[in-house]
């Protein structure tokens, strides 16, 4: 069992009204709430929520998300771009937001506001001509005349393997970037797997990409995933990945194939 799918049975058994600090769940509602973020849930029913309210909910997959309630008779939940889960399960709302060492409560009031924001966002997602103003965006952003003050702004990269507990921060940051990678993901890093996960994390110790690979047959390896963030692009990262993996296959006697091309996808 992930760690996820961990926090929703707790929360699952938990009774109304009661509250529980939950951190990363995914990026569904960036950029209000990021990877890392923490939030306070009221546990609690669908007479409970109002549309506006940040909802917490389990999905089909077992895992957590959070979303924007859009309507209720039924609840009706979606991302802030408007994507929606009808098969997630509700299990309470975020009462407070803890981001960047600060603390902050999520009052009622601000329903009219979520949900403004909410419309903007899918109105934006939705637009033809504003995806495409963001992608030219995101082209100029992640350019090679932006490298070096990408470069200053996230410090010094360090490369290496996946230690305990860092599990849910790279289905997180898969779960963004590359989302048909999260259950290979979550299946090689289960306990007797033979999985092998890199990563790469700026100077704040957040992750900017990761590569794994996954033994199929005797001592031999392929890598079967690997994903760069935007802003780490065109940094080395990636060969710098495929390096230390193929140090740490070495190192367990494998031989590593061939690798897929790596993705580098925006945030939403």
């Amino acid at each position: 069992m992930s760690a996820s799918e961990a926090v929703g049975a707790v929360l699952r058994r938990l009774p109304e009204g009661a509250t529980l600090w939950v951190r990363g769940l995914g990026r569904s509602l960036w950029p209000l709430l990021r990877s890392g973020d923490s939030v306070q849930v009221l546990r609690c029913g669908a007479e409970a929520v109002a549309p506006g309210d940040l909802a917490v909910l389990l999905r089909a997959d077992g895992g957590l998300t959070a979303h924007l309630v859009t309507a209720t008779s039924p609840v009706r939940t979606a991302s802030l771009l408007g994507r929606e889960d009808p098969s997630a399960e509700l299990l309470g709302r975020v009462i407070r937001v803890r981001t960047r060492g600060r603390e902050w409560p999520v009052p009622e009031r601000a329903r009219p506001l979520l949900r403004a924001a909410q419309r903007l966002g899918t109105l934006a997602f939705r637009s033809p001509a504003l995806r495409g103003a963001r992608r030219l965006a995101l082209a100029w952003a992640t350019s090679s005349s932006t490298r070096r003050g990408r470069a200053r702004w996230l410090g010094a990269l360090t490369v290496r393997p996946l230690r305990p507990g860092e599990e849910e921060l790279l289905l997180v940051f898969a779960g963004h970037h590359l989302p048909g990678a999260v259950a290979e993901l979550r299946a090689g890093l289960a306990a007797g797997a033979a999985g092998l996960v890199v990563g790469a994390f700026d100077a704040r110790g957040r992750l900017r990409g990761f590569a794994f690979a996954r033994e199929e047959a005797a001592g031999r390896a392929r890598v079967r995933w690997r994903a760069v963030a935007p802003v780490a692009h065109g940094l080395g990262v990636d060969a710098s990945l495929l390096r230390v993996l193929a140090r740490e296959a070495e190192a367990r006697g494998w031989a590593l194939l061939a690798a897929p091309s790596p993705l580098h996808r925006p945030p939403g």
